[in-house]
């Protein structure tokens, strides 16, 4: 007989939810606690506490057992089902090409939902077309047509899924966080922030959360992946109705905001005049950048944005083909930057560090302000 209570193996409080949710999508006429209860092997207690919070994320109701036995039913109301889409084989190519981009996500009780529709969109696509059709799957090219990441992250580990699960059910929901954030690399136990969670943004293969940081009074973009835990509280919070995420980003290079935008000029070599041609920048009063042509079939970029750490890191990236014109100070930036790594190639090499245990992640909430973490996970 399987043993009543946690799962064996990774399995976190989103994922219990999930199968939950599944087990009731499939069953619309609805479930007895106790089918629940048998199905999903955990305590009566769990399934009703597992029910509500189901609650937060869509209606569930309860009526008397049919058969009579003196309990209830619980099932989820028809308006929240899933619902059948029709699309072309040819749409589902296209939405088939972006999986990839939520590679970064795996482990995540989020990505495992979005993998089981991906494999019916492929099962689909893989079966015999109509004659006629424009894409025939013998042709494989749900396998050739696809967004491949430059630099894709390592898989998350049980913990750092958490986090991002309750990040993403937290922005979902417009619930209130209280996050464990580090700001920068290395040592350090992180800071205790509490944020409203505004936008999930995915850039360069990386997860980033824009929020209101109440400690902070403003608007900050964080990296989820520096988040050492993370914890979605009762307490929902307000969107604001002139909040536009594209508004938020505009005048700036990348997801890091830096004050006001100023005229950056930035020469290049012939050998990249095309790659930065063929790019778009943010421009004067939300036009686009200007490219003119220089002497020798170079190119000159002129594009208005934030002096941010990321506008540096982008031109240094081109190496000897890029030359900041204007302003003064970044141009004296990057040749700050330049010297250091010319003094660095100059150093002897450092000798490889004693290789130590890696430590893992710890809880940093303390048993007064929450449970530890496992405890969560027994519930």
């Amino acid at each position: 007989m399987a043993r009543v209570g946690r799962p064996k193996g990774s399995y976190t409080q989103h994922r219990r939810l999930k199968d939950l949710r599944e087990l009731l999508e499939n069953h619309p006429k609805g479930l007895s606690l106790g089918e629940l209860v048998t199905r999903l092997e955990v305590t009566d207690r769990s399934i009703r506490r597992y029910l509500h919070e189901l609650e937060r994320e869509v209606d569930v109701e309860r009526a008397p057992d049919g058969e009579g036995l003196g309990g209830i039913v619980v099932r989820i109301p028809t308006r929240d089902l899933p619902r059948r889409v029709n699309l072309h084989r040819t749409q589902i190519y296209g939405l088939l090409m972006a999986r990839r981009v939520f590679k970064m996500l795996e482990g995540t009780a989020f990505q495992e939902t979005l993998g089981q529709a991906v494999d019916k969109l492929l099962a689909h696509v893989q079966r015999p077309p109509r004659r006629g059709a424009l894409v025939d799957p013998d042709t494989r090219l749900e396998e050739r047509f696809l967004y491949l990441p430059a630099a894709p992250m390592r898989r998350l580990d049980a913990d750092a899924a958490e986090v991002v699960d309750t990040v993403l059910d937290a922005c979902a929901q417009l619930r209130r966080c209280t996050i464990v954030y580090k700001k920068h690399e290395g040592g350090g136990a992180g800071e205790r922030l509490t944020i409203d969670p505004y936008a999930v943004v995915l850039y360069k293969d990386a997860i980033y959360c824009v929020a209101w940081v109440r400690e902070r009074d403003a608007i900050r973009t964080l990296r989820v992946d520096r988040m050492l835990d993370a914890e979605a509280s009762l307490e929902r919070f307000e969107l604001p109705a002139d909040f536009r995420i594209d508004a938020h980003f505009a005048g700036q290079f990348g997801v890091h905001t830096g004050g006001a935008a100023e005229r950056v000029v930035v020469d290049f070599h012939r050998r990249v005049a095309d790659l930065v041609r063929s790019r778009s920048f943010p421009g004067e009063g939300g036009q686009q950048g200007l490219c003119a042509p220089l002497d020798g079939g170079g190119v000159r970029l002129i594009m208005h944005v934030a002096l941010t750490p990321e506008l540096k890191s982008w031109v240094l990236s081109f190496g000897e083909t890029a030359r900041v014109v204007e302003p003064e100070r970044l141009r004296e930036q990057v040749v700050a930057e330049l010297r250091e790594a010319l003094a660095a190639y100059d150093a002897p090499a450092p000798a490889p560090a004693a290789s130590k245990r890696p430590s893992g992640r710890t809880a940093k909430f303390t048993s007064s302000e929450r449970p530890a973490r496992a405890a969560r996970r027994e519930r």
